[in-house]
């Protein structure tokens, strides 16, 4: 092969490290973003930074209905003496509710640890998923030989463990679950008619009860009218996961990024006080490195000064493009803020960005994980944005109003004869929204609301 020396010409994107914070710092949360700037003190001493947190807002907000935090206190208002981890509690897990009742069982430690095993393979539900074979196998040479068969032991440990509580805890499938509550209660002994036609249900006819298929169960189990909505009653009363109580997951304090008001017939947006950083330069370092400037050895602090102004001037940066995002996106919803959800416009990032200049994919960053307070609740930015629908006089409909829409017919409807997903068609087809079957479906589906067959009532 000859060798040879050839010259060509590219084009590359080189994104400089300022460059690269920017779009860093432009994604993160207001959390995040804290986080990220006290890693950054810690590690340059010529960065001066004071989390929001720390600092007494200006304003309170009063009200943020999609997710809301209260607090007793501000954060002026805590003296020295206060604890404030005292009013902190762990939520006791499933696991540890029911230990502690497997400890005070008046069983042999034997029989008190297969329990507990058992305990710890239950799932999020409190189901108990694992076959009993398979678990009498690997616990097989726990078990004591003279307290009879593995299979016989784990079974006698499971009838222990659905006699614990919560009602239902230990089930393997949903008729299960529902049956030991039943059978756990104290409301009705087994010779009661309604405790009876309610397992019995429970037991064989579960899937007519979701279909709602109230015929075929008269005619089946011989009942009247009365009696099969006594049993439903009673069935639709207890709880399809009985850990539902247990090891829920604390909601995380959010921080809007910014505030809308109504103020003089207009729609203001502001930054909020408390997530807007408190960063800036040490001057005292920051004076002396400029009047060492030239000396040997001074290279490593003139690359920690131009760091921190780096990052200051990007914190600054991200707040004014979030302000000039929020300020294009209420208003082109105005319609949303004077009438709610239903009256939400279409809008596409490429629309705020073309407006500002800014390129889709920053929109996109600033959209996400970013939130507005707002008289009507807490939003995130994303939520503004959605698809279009046409309608017949040739314009279009953001897809939350139709959604709003299809919520307030349902809301609305004759719950003998509920809407069919063609009848909302027909509807809103007067009302000249052009949406297909299909759509309304999937619509009707993201807002939870069952199927029309569902939502008969008998």
């Amino acid at each position: 092969m000859k060798a040879s020396l050839n010259l060509r010409f590219s084009q590359n994107l080189a994104l400089t490290p300022q460059l690269q914070q920017s779009i860093k710092l432009l994604q993160l949360s207001a959390m995040e973003l804290e986080q990220e700037l006290i890693e950054a003190a810690e590690q340059n001493p010529l960065i001066e930074y004071q989390p929001a947190t720390e600092l007494a807002p200006t304003e309170p907000i009063q009200q943020l209905s999609h997710r809301q935090t209260s607090s007793s206190k501000s954060s002026n208002d805590w003296d020295e003496t206060d604890d404030r981890f005292s009013n902190i509690s762990t939520p006791e897990s499933l696991l540890d509710h029911l230990l502690s009742q497997i400890r005070v069982m008046r069983i042999s430690p034997q029989e008190k640890a297969l329990v507990g095993l058992l305990a710890g393979n239950l799932d999020a539900k409190g189901y108990l998923t694992s076959s009993l074979d398979e678990l009498a196998e690997s616990y097989e040479p726990h078990m004591d030989i003279e307290d009879g068969l593995p299979a016989e032991q784990i079974k006698r440990a499971l009838s222990r463990l659905q006699h614990l509580d919560p009602s239902g805890i230990g089930a393997r499938d949903l008729s299960e679950c529902l049956k030991l509550q039943i059978e756990n209660s104290a409301e009705f002994t087994q010779q009661d008619d309604l405790w009876i036609n309610a397992h019995k249900i429970c037991s064989e006819h579960l899937e007519s009860v979701g279909a709602k298929d109230w015929p075929r169960l008269k005619k089946i189990l011989k009942l009247t009218d009365g009696q099969i909505q006594a049993a439903v009653s009673l069935i639709k009363s207890l709880k399809h996961n009985p850990a539902s109580e247990f090891g829920k997951i604390l909601d995380i304090t959010l921080i809007p990024d910014v505030i809308v008001k109504h103020k003089k017939g207009q729609w203001q947006v502001s930054l909020n006080p408390e997530a807007m950083p408190k960063i800036s330069i040490h001057e005292e370092y920051a004076k002396v490195i400029r009047d060492s400037k030239g000396q040997e050895d001074m290279g490593g602090i003139q690359q920690k000064l131009q760091e921190a102004r780096w990052l200051v001037k990007n914190v600054l940066q991200r707040s004014e493009t979030i302000l000039k995002v929020a300020k294009a996106i209420v208003d082109r919803q105005q319609n949303f803020f004077n009438h709610g959800e239903i009256a939400m416009r279409p809008l596409v990032l490429r629309e705020i960005a073309d407006t500002l200049g800014l390129h889709e994919s920053t929109i996109s960053r600033v959209t996400t994980q970013k939130f507005m307070a707002t008289p009507a609740g807490c939003f995130e930015f994303k939520y503004f944005f959605g698809s279009q629908v046409s309608t017949d006089s040739g314009g279009s409909v953001s897809s939350m109003a139709i959604r709003a829409l299809i919520k307030q017919l349902v809301d609305e409807e004759n719950p003998e004869n509920p809407l069919s997903d063609s009848g909302i068609v027909d509807l809103l087809s007067t009302k000249g929204f052009v949406v297909a079957r299909r759509t309304i479906a999937k619509y009707r589906e993201s807002l939870r609301i069952p199927a029309v067959h569902l939502r008969r009532k008998q």
